[in-house]
């Protein structure tokens, strides 16, 4: 899979559900076929930085009751570094649950 479609297909999943990092970290290993953890951090935090730039994308959490969504009341670049800085600061890839989720604000 080319990027392109990996990011489109993030988009879709984020107008209909909460995404998490975890996810996209996944689509990096499996539909990118990238291995190394700096590789994987790097292509994973170039999508959520699309994400969040240029398709409008939320970074988050959800809400308790699964439905709704809690944004980080965050620039686009403050919550890019903060996800970078939380996910070095875990040492390893983020699991579910883990650093953030992603959802489309419509």
């Amino acid at each position: 899979m080319r990027p392109e479609d990996v990011l489109e297909s993030l988009v879709e999943e984020c107008r209909e559900d909460h995404v998490g990092l975890w996810r996209i970290v996944k689509a990096v290993r499996l539909d990118l076929g990238l291995t190394g953890p700096e590789e994987v951090r790097a292509a994973a935090l170039g999508l959520v930085r699309t994400l969040l730039r240029e398709r409008g994308m939320w970074a988050g959490f959800p809400a308790p009751d699964g439905r709704n969504f809690l944004p980080w009341k965050l620039p686009a670049d403050r919550a890019l570094s903060r996800i970078e800085e939380e996910w070095l600061a875990l040492g390893r890839d983020p699991n579910i649950g883990e650093i953030a989720w992603f959802t489309s604000p419509g």
